[in-house]
């Protein structure tokens, strides 16, 4: 357990940032190739010829506890400050989410009326789900911080307390074009392929976890006793105690997966339809299936493993057993207590499948006048841990984001809700080759917000000429 909370704390303070991928610059008609990773239809009779992404990042951090504002948040990500915060004895289940993206050099271009791209990234994404807070707060304290008062701490847990990290790496083809064209009527569909690489996956979880937490004053130390439940773990690739940055580039895992999309547009205006140098739509609607796929891990079986929890009411074990136990060598530790862990039968040298984390992306713009716009954007998560532990998942929210939409230069003021930090509001900006970010921006500067997110790229292109 002090292994898992100090994961979650590493990583929130070197993880610093949270949001919905590129908010707001990803409902600009600039975006560029970039707009392929929400709809690969967007791509279709797009403003540019052809378009170059050479670097962009968007990474981040999110939480149901931690709150920062924009003055302190140097101070927010200290280890004591996430102790209190996250895991305070007042504090109830924990949430969290880590999220970066990598986007490196890609491409699109047309050939007459069909659109390709040809697309690499580098992602991360790590859950923190229903970790009881009173209890991490009890397992990482030293002896000597912890109020005895506190104890006996009685957990009875109907919930899947899990920790789940994947990081890997794809390689997409994008093709896309307009299919139907009636009157003011236009329908464009796209298609993403993708190899994924695993660079390595963790997962810890533990299930119906009913105990009692005291304190055994005469040997300074903290047990469980009467416990019951499920402990599994499951790892391939990263170490997550010896992690190297070099790591990230090796594969141990492969798989394939899609991302579908479709745009419909509304153009009233015939006369300016076949001039590909402006938008012609007034109101535009997309439905996207994004990051449809599963990858194939081999388990590291000296790391995983999954046991059934039976601690008798009148036996003790003591948490000062796993002093100094990394997170990848759990399964070795718990082995030595077969009286208190029992192993499954079918702990086996078998593979995983990880699902991406999928989500259903809906979203309507409204071009109001001139380079004005508003857009609104669903996204609703389809992939969840609660069944299969090392999964990792996204979750469901909205936004609105009225825009400056210019050829050179745009605004953005992203408002969003999601499940997990609730209402946020940012700001990013797009001139020439560079656009930033950040859709927490604003909330952190006039109050405070559950997540810290930004973005940065560079990005050229040769814009469609103007009829």
């Amino acid at each position: 357990m002090k292994r898992i909370s100090t994961f979650l704390l590493l990583s929130c303070s070197t993880l610093s940032l949270y949001a919905q991928d590129f908010a707001g610059f990803r409902t600009s008609n600039y975006a560029g190739v970039n707009s392929v990773f929400s709809n690969p239809a967007n791509i279709a009779d797009s403003r540019y010829r052809w378009d170059v992404n050479l670097v962009s990042l968007n990474v981040g951090v999110s939480n149901n506890q931690l709150k920062y504002s924009l003055g302190d948040v140097g101070n927010a990500f200290g280890e004591d400050t996430l102790k209190s915060q996250l895991f305070g004895q007042s504090k109830g289940l924990t949430r969290a989410l880590v999220n970066v993206t990598v986007n490196v050099p890609s491409f699109m271009f047309n050939v007459g009326k069909m659109s390709f791209a040809v697309t690499s990234r580098a992602r991360v994404v790590a859950n923190v789900t229903d970790i009881d807070g009173k209890l991490a707060d009890k397992v990482m304290n030293d002896f000597s911080d912890i109020d005895p008062d506190a104890f006996p701490y009685t957990l009875a847990s109907n919930s899947n307390m899990r920790i789940a990290l994947n990081a890997w790496s794809e390689y997409g083809v994008s093709a896309a074009r307009e299919v139907i064209s009636a009157g003011p009527h236009f329908l464009k569909a796209g298609v993403t392929l993708k190899y994924l690489a695993g660079a390595g996956s963790g997962s810890i979880n533990i299930d119906r976890l009913h105990a009692t937490m005291d304190v055994d004053e005469a040997q300074q130390d903290t047990y469980l006793t009467n416990a019951s439940g499920r402990i599994g773990m499951n790892f391939s690739g990263i170490n997550m105690s010896d992690f190297k940055v070099e790591d990230v580039t090796r594969t141990t895992g492969r798989g394939f997966g899609a991302d579908l999309g479709l745009v419909y547009e509304y153009r009233p205006d015939s006369e300016i339809s076949a001039n590909k140098g402006l938008n012609k739509y007034k109101f535009r609607f997309g439905l996207s299936l994004v990051d449809f796929g599963k990858i194939k891990y081999e388990k590291d079986m000296s790391r995983s493993g999954s046991y059934a929890i039976n601690i008798p009411a009148n036996q003790n074990f003591y948490m000062s057993s796993l002093e100094g136990v990394q997170l990848d060598n759990y399964n070795t530790e718990l082995a030595k207590y077969p009286q208190y862990f029992t192993a499954d039968s079918d702990n086996s040298n078998t593979g995983y499948s990880i699902s991406l984390p999928t989500t259903l992306q809906l979203d309507g713009d409204y071009h109001i006048h001139h380079s004005f716009y508003v857009n609104v954007g669903v996204q609703l998560a389809l992939t969840s841990g609660e069944n299969k532990p090392y999964n990792t998942q996204y979750y469901s929210g909205f936004s609105i984001t009225p825009r400056y939409d210019g050829r050179i230069f745009g605004f953005f003021l992203p408002v969003s809700y999601n499940a997990l930090t609730k209402m946020n509001a940012g700001a990013s900006v797009r001139v020439g080759p560079l656009f930033f970010g950040s859709g927490s921006v604003l909330s952190a500067l006039f109050g405070s917000s559950h997540q810290v997110d930004g973005f940065l790229g560079i990005r050229f292109g040769g814009l469609q000429k103007r009829k």
